[in-house]
């Protein structure tokens, strides 16, 4: 019942549509109908990103694309391109295809246009914003998340990572530090909600003097520092080898707030992968904790070297990490990658069907281990973490209060007065749901913890204000609802559908600083949008409440506190990385 549900958009299609002269139309998630509506029109071109998962239906649009308007030139990209290629070749022309586009693609589909000034800087304004929050809460959490993309591309060279491939090994900026910072301003200055900005890039911790830069910006605008953070990419050891250098603490001045560390396997070192082949994982997310950093770890379950006498011990480190969100996946050969042409060489993948390609695919087959068993492990991982440390949400609760009590003891003014804002704001909107997990925990020993982390917060911050526990009230009530409901109708059986939006990218009308309208499509059906409705309605009603008990009882309340509850109240901006 604590599982984030969210949503996201398509940005790489995003970014190539502000970085081309022409006018352009851009569907996000269309149904059937809205696609083929579109493509009556007779367009030119018409470009399609996809995942390999997508195939099927990648070939099913280029079809009827050449049935409707031969003319239309098709172009395909992204890791279905990349995909396509591996299996078929990259000569298109059997499957309706007439360009497949690998590498980077602002500067490709510039020279296909003929533009002159291919290199000029890329643009990635002020992209629809992305969110989540508890399903237990809310199925349709407002947008708190900005989204721009550093670099493409590693040289890291890991075997079976499609984005290594795609780009030979290289890694390719498509923001300078410089515009990394005015792109972080225009999200503060346009979209207040955003807490939280995901950067894309396979490892900003090769990149030393690109974070100084960052750096000098973030600690110089301590209104930006108490207001939001960003979401980075590292290596176990590229991160050590950083802090090694500069310091932990460095790591924070930096703007930082979020880590996805690929641990991938605790004997990874041993077998090649030079990004894990020095330091304890261990010790490395402790060191981020403390300083009020969360982390993404991911973990792979699969590999060559996994037998029945390691494959647990493999697991248990991995959870010993206390990683505050995880991802965890099977071996899967995608293919394009070096992994992929080494096992079809060996005779070890799969034909399976394109839509089993994907991070849990059963394509690969295993040296020591079932096929079944690859995935029972990696389903017993996320149980194990949950038993043990309690949902995510709860993790990232104590590691907010890590970083809350460490900068409030730090000899560094800037985030002694002003990164704590932003931790003590953000703990107490994550204490709101704590009453919720104690209520719902999987077993005494979480439920152990949860009364452990109430009690430091209380030591910390102090009491809850009269709204916050109005707000814990209400998401209690909101919880036993929704777990009632879930034993004779669980909700997995409904996976999520995002709503279809067409963003008209004219070059000349823009709302402001965003370089696109928006026009809103009927494809989630009038029952889907009468819930959605409601529940905007019925949380407003709860703010606004909220800001009345605030107001009621005003020597009880924090101001600072109650505002950051009842505005992601009233726009369902609940919970970031």
């Amino acid at each position: 019942m604590f599982t984030l549900i969210s949503h996201t958009h398509c940005y790489a299609n995003h970014i190539l549509a502000q970085n081309i002269r022409k006018k352009c139309i851009l569907l996000e998630y269309p149904r059937w109908k809205d696609f083929t509506k579109e493509v009556d029109k007779q367009y030119a071109i018409v470009g399609i990103s996809a995942f390999p998962v997508h195939m099927d239906s990648v070939m099913k649009m280029c079809e009827y694309i050449k049935e409707k308007s031969p003319q239309t030139t098709i172009l395909l990209g992204s890791y279905a391109a990349q995909a396509y290629a591996a299996r078929y070749g990259e000569d298109p022309t059997l499957r309706n295809v007439d360009h497949v586009v690998l590498g980077e693609g602002v500067r490709w589909l510039r020279e296909f246009l003929g533009e002159d000034d291919l290199d000029r800087p890329i643009e990635q304004k002020l992209m629809p914003k992305c969110g989540g929050g508890p399903i237990c809460i809310s199925k349709y959490a407002g947008g708190n998340i900005g989204f721009f993309v550093s670099g493409l591309g590693c040289p890291g060279g890991c075997d079976f990572c499609s984005t290594t491939a795609m780009f030979n090994g290289k890694r390719i900026e498509m923001l300078s530090p410089d515009s990394f910072v005015e792109h972080v301003r225009a999200y503060y200055e346009n979209f207040p909600r955003v807490k939280n900005i995901f950067v894309i890039e396979e490892d900003h911790f090769r990149q030393h003097d690109y974070l100084h830069k960052i750096r000098d910006y973030w600690l110089s605008h301590p209104d930006i520092i108490e207001r939001l953070d960003w979401f980075a990419f590292g290596s176990v050891d590229n991160i050590a080898d950083f802090a090694d250098k500069y310091g932990w603490d460095y790591i924070s001045e930096i703007g930082i707030g979020s880590i996805f560390i690929g641990v991938e396997s605790k004997f990874a070192g041993e077998h090649g992968y030079d990004k894990r082949d020095r330091v304890d994982a261990r010790e490395v997310f402790d060191q981020l904790h403390k300083r009020g950093i969360r982390t993404v770890g991911a973990w792979i379950c699969g590999w060559d070297f996994h037998t029945h006498q390691n494959m647990l011990e493999d697991l248990n480190y991995f959870v010993a990490c206390y990683p505050t969100f995880e991802q965890l996946t099977r071996m899967s050969p995608f293919p394009g990658t070096v992994l992929y042409d080494k096992l079809k060489e060996e005779g070890r993948v799969r034909n399976v069907p394109w839509d089993d390609v994907h991070f849990w695919s059963n394509a690969q087959v295993n040296t020591y281990l079932e096929t079944h068993e690859t995935l029972n492990l990696t389903e017993y991982g996320y149980k194990l973490l949950y038993e043990t440390w309690g949902p995510s949400l709860l993790r990232r609760f104590d590691v907010l209060l890590n970083g809350y009590e460490y900068w409030m003891n730090s000899d560094n003014k800037v985030m002694r007065e002003h990164k704590t804002k932003l931790f003590r704001q953000q703990a107490s909107l994550t204490m709101v749901i704590t009453p919720v997990i104690y209520r719902f925990a999987p077993n005494g020993v979480v439920r152990h913890r949860v009364e452990k982390l109430q009690q430091r917060y209380r030591d910390l911050i102090g009491e809850p204000t009269p709204a916050m526990k109005a707000a814990s009230w209400y998401v209690m009530r909101l919880s036993r609802r929704w777990k009632k409901k879930d034993l004779f109708d669980p909700f997995n059986q409904y996976p999520k559908e995002e709503p279809f939006k067409r963003y008209i990218y004219d070059k000349q009308n823009t709302n402001g600083a965003v370089p696109y309208r928006t026009e809103y499509g009927r494809s989630l059906g009038l029952r889907t949008n009468l819930e959605r409705l409601r529940e905007f309605e019925r949380f407003k009603r709860v703010a606004a409440g909220l800001w009345i008990l605030k107001h009621l009882l005003f020597w009880k309340s924090d101001p600072q506190l109650d505002d950051y509850l009842i505005e992601a109240a009233s726009y369902r901006t609940f919970y970031g990385f």
